[in-house]
């Protein structure tokens, strides 16, 4: 029986030269087609939402790359995530004010039935990954 004794010396350095700048190319690609996709699929009414998506900063460190993209809107995670029903009571004022069906109408408080769950950035990510063949998705974590 023959035995083969091996030693593999493996210049890390060198090997994060060659590698970090494809792994940050790959990163910006990936992240830039998660954001376009995600102001594609934004639910829209004024525009808003969908303007305040953008990219995080890229953060490296040898043989990681991390980033993400957010929505800056105030009301962004309600549309994402949903809302459960709850009530909505005069805080600054007396009265809570508004119009409905063309009248004028002032409550103490309302009940807001609550809105579905719209995830647009989760639904964005999940189809920019599935499509790109370098992505393996048993390791792609969508919070």
């Amino acid at each position: 029986m023959a035995r083969i004794h091996a030693r593999v010396e493996i210049n890390e350095p060198a090997l994060e030269r060659e590698t970090g700048s494809i792994f940050r190319a790959k990163h910006r690609s990936i992240t830039r087609r998660i954001a376009n996709q995600a102001r594609a699929d934004v639910p829209v009414r004024t525009g808003n939402l969908g303007r305040t998506i953008g990219e995080l900063p890229m953060v490296y460190r040898p043989f990681h790359v991390s980033g993400g993209v957010e929505a800056t809107a105030d009301y962004a995670a309600p549309v994402h995530e949903g809302s459960r029903p709850h009530l909505i009571r005069a805080r600054r004022a007396q009265f809570l004010h508004f119009w409905w069906h063309g009248r004028e109408v002032f409550r103490r408080e309302v009940f807001h039935p609550g809105v579905r769950a719209r995830p647009f950035l989760r639904n964005a990510a999940k189809r920019v990954a599935a499509a790109d063949p370098d992505v393996r998705l048993d390791y792609v974590e969508l919070d």
